[in-house]
């Protein structure tokens, strides 16, 4: 190609962003064009003479997208869509892709983890099999085959549930939250969700979801998943109140952020069997401190806020794919992740 792509870069320099994507298309055939001014004047000001737009949080209106009048493509840097005028583009002729990133996915792979260690109760398991605890129940080893077995669950870990026919709540169903809803399908459970703005009916379908207002959805989950980020509106969200109306057999996942629970209460309700289990990524005060109850409850799984794995190894995996995509599209070799909305 004798030309090189021009591709927009609506989140310009204010943001680590620009700086990934311009270290990934160094040496590639790309002009990355950048608003110096960040406002949607600014963005559609240079907007004219673009082959694509790599979208990721700065909002994509319908004015951006109609100054785009070369544009061929839109590429969202994710799967959450909730920040480009969709109908406008479709109007436009300008086909939107998606991309599944790694940094979501890792993030969604360690929720599904902590929630089906709280199901199967897998700390618990470990530790009466570690400990040698069938010696209280005065087994003895033995050898097994398909028949000659003790039997199921020989140290009765109680608790032991399942996700299917069960609800799994998902507050925040964004990027992250997307890729958990894929992830939890197949094991068979009602999936909700709740969140400010609803996604589409067909978004939902595509998903198998369903929308509920939160304090509904915190009083019917079986495993509430926490994935949204922390700010004065969501401190405290799933406070005493809300942890109060929970299920007794239910189970909180927190991959978001510490300050969504209020751990005290949270604490509380674990310790007197008012809540089943908790996994936790993340936490108010991190290390966790040594004092802290949470360390001592059988029915907590805990995780160092290790869910996002490598950061670095991420961002560069993740924008090398989109970059990759906006290149196929354009040279007619065809792109994955088109959207019909």
């Amino acid at each position: 190609m004798s030309n090189p792509i021009r591709v927009l870069l609506p989140d310009g320099t204010g943001y680590r962003f620009a700086p990934k994507v311009e270290a990934m298309a160094a040496g590639k055939p790309f002009e990355l064009v950048l608003p110096l001014d960040s406002t949607e004047a600014g963005i559609a000001a240079v907007a004219g003479d673009v082959d694509a737009i790599l979208a990721y949080k700065m909002p994509l209106t319908r004015k951006i997208i109609e100054a785009a009048h070369k544009a061929r493509m839109i590429q969202k840097f994710g799967l959450d869509c909730k920040n480009i005028d969709l109908a406008a583009a479709r109007e436009k002729g300008i086909p939107v892709y998606t991309r599944s990133l790694i940094r979501n996915a890792t993030v969604a792979d360690h929720a599904m983890a902590l929630m089906l260690a709280c199901a199967r109760r897998l700390l618990e398991g470990h530790r009466v099999v570690a400990e040698a605890r069938y010696l209280e129940h005065g087994y003895v080893p033995k050898s097994t085959g398909q028949q000659n077995v003790h039997h199921g669950n020989w140290i009765k870990v109680q608790g032991v549930a399942d996700l299917l026919e069960s609800t799994v709540g998902i507050v925040a169903l964004g990027d992250i939250g997307t890729e958990i809803a894929r992830r939890v399908r197949p094991f068979g459970p009602r999936i909700c969700y709740f969140q400010r703005h609803r996604h589409s009916e067909k978004m939902e379908a595509s998903l198998g979801v369903h929308y509920m207002p939160l304090d509904a959805l915190i009083e019917a989950s079986d495993y509430l998943i926490l994935v949204l980020p922390q700010t004065p509106e969501t401190e405290n969200l799933l406070s005493r109140e809300r942890i109060a109306r929970m299920k007794p057999t239910a189970s909180v996942i927190n991959v978001g952020r510490g300050g969504l629970i209020d751990e005290e209460a949270l604490g509380d309700a674990l310790r007197e069997n008012r809540l089943a289990a908790a996994g936790l990524d993340v936490f108010r005060m991190e290390p966790v401190p040594q004092s802290s109850p949470l360390l001592q409850l059988p029915n907590v799984v805990l995780s160092p806020h290790m869910a996002g794995g490598s950061s670095d190894r991420y961002w560069k995996v993740d924008v090398a794919g989109v970059l990759e995509n906006i290149r196929r599209h354009i040279s007619g070799e065809g792109a994955d992740g088109r959207i019909d909305d």
